[in-house]
């Protein structure tokens, strides 16, 4: 480390420059937020107008790239790099984004009371819901006029009082002339040759603890979009869903489908982890100066700021290395450092998300600041740190899913506490941990089939549990001290690393 560097000014700034992995921790102002924002390859698949449907599982980046779109400059820089690469994307000056759904901010119904109204209705009256909040949405974006529609609109917009019971009544009254109202900027939108944008987010958090309810509206939405997407060419909707509501929830019959067979899925692969960590160092100008030392090779995007150029996990290897150390122990046996961390925030499935691998790298500096024990290396962060970090970020990874999509692990989690189970292991102590009394008092927070079988089976299709080709069952290292679950072996911790 040269003397020119200070390791506790670096380490402190990891941990800001990582903002924990949420997006809503991220800079509020746009430049420094797109200095941080990198596009991936998945991303440019959104632009395309035929895909109407944006898959993605927690902490993937959804709700960063849905910021970058409502941003015109970060849609400039989408479009320019997508042009860089040959896609036949529409220029901006042809396109509008708008947001159809989000649950911060107060343009929309709340969760809540879309969740009330949905209880005792059906699909189609759904449909009529998500009808009359895509007019709203057109008409204050003066896409549309607003004195064509009903009244009720006009008094909901004023009052900003949300009563879809009228709504409703008074969108399927007048169904006829508002589709006339949309086909009309449809022929608009096809005579100047534009292209209207309207993208869904947040959808999981309309009624995340009862999944009948939130099957009804997401069924509506989506239902909605099939029936009319082949009506509408230039107006064209980018649904984000999580992956689990895709697969179970949102998507039955043929119509459904096609939209389904050209959708865009938000995965990641792990030289894009490392090109999205070092993005956020290099465009910090003391984190730019210390990684120049071995001439990373970058490139200058405008907005976006600096980009690493490697194309490959080999290619992070020196700054990983000047990080981290090379491997995660004195000797290789240990194992390298740049695969180590991929490998081990990867799900189920295979897949590995931004937030957790985020997470990692702020944990880690905070264990090294608080046991300095890479002091006398030359890189940054000791290995025990980064193990250390790695149990923080199961424990992060396991309680927000419970607190956000699945309030219902709250309860599983607290049966393996105290079994002192080591994985792999077989079905039985796992049926019988599932095998759960799901009272009247936890109201809604269920999972969507609370038989023992059923919901292990849907625990490895989320990738939480996997099953082997034993049968038996294993826990990757990311959700393996979130609930309480042992493993043999590894990387010795460091001491007192996690808060039980």
């Amino acid at each position: 480390m040269s003397k020119n560097f200070d390791k506790v000014r670096l380490l402190e700034k990891l941990k800001r420059l990582c903002g924990q992995g949420l997006a809503e921790n991220e800079p509020e102002e746009e430049a420094p937020f797109l200095k941080n924002f990198l596009p991936i390859q998945a991303h440019f698949r959104m632009l395309d107008p035929d895909v109407r449907l944006v898959i993605g599982d927690k902490g993937a980046g959804k709700t960063h790239l849905f910021r970058a779109l409502e941003i015109a400059g970060g849609r400039q820089a989408l479009l320019e790099l997508a042009a860089k690469k040959g896609l036949p994307i529409p220029p901006l000056e042809k396109t509008k984004w708008l947001v159809g759904y989000q649950t911060s901010g107060i343009n929309f119904p709340p969760a809540g009371v879309i969740d009330e109204f949905a209880r005792h209705k059906d699909p189609p009256e759904l449909q009529n819901i998500w009808l009359a909040i895509l007019l709203q949405v057109l008409a204050h974006a003066e896409e549309i006029e607003k004195n064509a529609l009903p009244d009720i609109f006009h008094r909901t917009t004023i009052s900003r009082i949300w009563d879809l019971e009228a709504i409703n009544q008074q969108t399927s009254k007048n169904l006829s002339s508002l589709f006339a109202i949309l086909d009309g900027l449809e022929i608009s939108l096809q005579k100047h040759e534009r292209f209207a944008f309207v993208a869904y987010d947040e959808l999981d958090r309309l009624s995340p603890g009862d999944w009948d309810t939130l099957t009804k509206i997401l069924r509506g939405l989506v239902q909605f979009w099939a029936a009319y997407g082949r009506r509408w060419r230039r107006l064209r909707p980018k649904l984000f869903l999580r992956r689990d509501l895709y697969q179970r929830a949102a998507l039955f019959g043929p119509d459904i489908a096609k939209i389904a067979a050209n959708r865009a899925e938000l995965l990641w692969q792990s030289h894009e982890l490392y090109a999205m960590l070092f993005k956020r160092l290099l465009n910090d100008d003391e984190f730019h100066e210390y990684l120049n030392r071995y001439a990373m090779l970058y490139q200058e995007e405008g907005v976006l700021g600096r980009i690493p150029q490697a194309t490959e996990e080999n290619g992070y290897n020196v700054p990983v290395t000047m990080l981290f150390g090379k491997y995660m122990g004195p000797s290789p046996t240990k194992g390298l450092t740049l695969r180590w961390i991929p490998n081990h925030i990867k799900d189920g499935h295979g897949r590995i998300y931004p937030r957790p691998f985020l997470r990692m790298v702020e944990e880690a500096a905070e264990l090294e600041l608080r046991d300095n024990r890479a002091r006398t290396q030359e890189q940054l962060i000791h290995h025990t740190a980064l193990r250390g970090a790695l149990d923080r970020v199961s424990e992060f990874r396991v309680l927000e899913l419970a607190q956000e999509e699945f309030p219902w692990l709250a309860k599983i989690r607290k049966r393996f506490e105290g079994m002192n189970l080591h994985v792999p292991a077989e079905r039985k102590p796992f049926l019988r941990a599932l095998n759960i009394k799901w009272d009247k008092e936890d109201g809604y927070a269920r999972p969507p089939d609370d038989n023992p079988e059923a919901l292990l089976d849907y625990l490895v299709e989320l990738g939480i549990f996997t099953l082997r080709s034993d049968g038996r069952i294993d826990v990757g290292d990311l959700y393996l001290r979130g609930f309480h679950l042992k493993r043999k072996g590894g990387v010795r911790r460091p001491r007192e690393s996690v808060q039980s």
